[in-house]
């Protein structure tokens, strides 16, 4: 590096870029590569700001400025992941330079997640996640074996390759829970799905969601979904749910543990499968919830008995009971309604403290209803004012421990 310039060969370098900008001095990346003279490309940038804000950059290519990023107030969403693509012309020869400028007004650091220069009309770019092993080859050199990776619109299968034939069934199964998702929370997510699976006791195959949209899990999820597949929510529960959250992650969601990730993808199960298929999974779950719900309740809402509900399942099911509640009042179209206008309000949940979340819940839901939903939570036994489980911020003092 020189003068806070850093320059990168792409042909050469591999997979090698500098993934923070605006820090140890950088301030322009260079990257040559050979194209065709002349050729009309779109090139797509992904990108995280600092704490501070705003942040920003120049891009140029081949010494012409093509334009600008969106100029971003990170300090407001500091987890929020963007995608900025710009058209241009290659310069004549086949020799050519992409740089990225830093602006004087923005000093904060940048993370750069990756990029792609592609012919125009490509579909949007969304960047593998950062957590996940990234190509067929690390992913091989994980599982310690051949495997396959099946490549959809919008995700990334991973298995074995003796699983090939039934990955690509549920890869193609994935996606179209993709599209069911995006309806439902009201736009795509910034990173492609790696859905990554492995021998059980592997250390990947966590059985969750890691980063922004890497799901690990062992085999038996995806051998379940061999003999069950779509007859029966248990075949892909797992993999849908952890989508879910990959969603909901967006918004930054806090305040619900599980509940709201969960409540989404009843809603999704309901378009993915017939009806009678999802309601024979969910049915027995929510009555579960409802009996959980009405054990509350006569306690004086407080958990009867923190040993028989440990308090992050406690109160996820009481907030399920809820959303289901309001959801039916509402019809079919209340998830996307939701989350549009959490996006009118500018994605408060990412700004509000634990103890103001469920309020700032309370106010979106009064949006909607046009009416004052805040009062309604309160009687149906949510303190507004907290962060589950309820009561510890109001009152300064944690439940009991038995």
């Amino acid at each position: 590096m020189t003068e806070g310039l850093v320059q990168i060969d792409v042909e050469k370098a591999g997979d090698l870029f500098p993934r923070h900008f605006n820090e140890l001095g950088i301030r322009k990346i260079q990257l040559s590569f050979r194209d065709q003279p002349r050729s009309k490309r779109t090139l797509a940038i992904a990108w995280n700001g600092g704490s501070q804000g705003p942040d920003g950059f120049a891009v140029l290519v081949d010494g012409k400025l093509v334009g600008r990023s969106r100029i971003f107030d990170s300090a407001r969403r500091p987890y929020t992941w963007n995608v900025d693509s710009f058209d241009c012309r290659l310069g004549l020869g086949h020799e050519h330079t992409i740089e990225i400028r830093a602006l004087d007004e923005c000093r904060s650091e940048i993370q750069f997640t990756g990029f792609r220069l592609s012919a125009r009309g490509v579909p949007s770019y969304q960047p593998l996640c950062y957590e996940s092993v990234g190509s067929l080859q690390q992913y091989e050199r994980a599982l310690g074996a051949p495997g396959v990776v099946i490549e959809e619109a919008h995700l990334s299968f991973f298995a074995p390759k003796e699983h090939a034939k039934l990955a690509r069934r549920a890869a193609r199964f994935l996606e179209r829970a993709y599209g069911v998702f995006k309806e439902l929370y009201g736009r795509d997510t910034p990173f492609r799905f790696a859905i990554e699976n492995y021998p059980v006791g592997h250390p990947r195959g966590w059985g969750g969601i890691s980063g922004a949209a890497t799901i690990g899990y062992n085999l038996e999820a995806l051998e379940r979904f061999g003999k069950l597949g779509t007859k029966s929510v248990r075949g892909f529960v797992g993999y849908t749910e952890e989508m879910s959250h990959g969603f909901k992650g967006m918004y930054r969601c806090g305040g619900t543990y599980e509940a709201l990730g969960v409540a989404v993808q009843v809603e999704a199960c309901r378009r993915l499968v017939p009806r009678a298929v999802a309601d024979r999974y969910w049915d027995p779950k929510y009555r579960l919830f409802e009996a959980t719900y009405a054990d509350y309740r006569r306690a004086g809402n407080q958990n009867p008995d923190p040993e028989k509900y440990p308090w992050n399942v406690f109160f996820a099911r009481i907030l399920n009971v809820y959303f289901a509640r309001v959801a039916q009042e509402y019809g079919s179209d209340f998830w996307p309604d939701f989350f549009a206008t959490l996006r009118q309000h500018d994605y408060p949940l990412h700004r509000a403290k634990k103890p103001e979340r469920l309020r700032v819940y309370a106010r979106l839901l009064s949006a909607l209803f046009a009416r004052d939903v805040g009062a309604e939570m309160v009687q149906f036994g949510i303190d507004i004012d907290a962060d589950p489980p309820w009561g510890w911020e109001t009152y300064g003092k944690k439940p009991r421990e038995r």
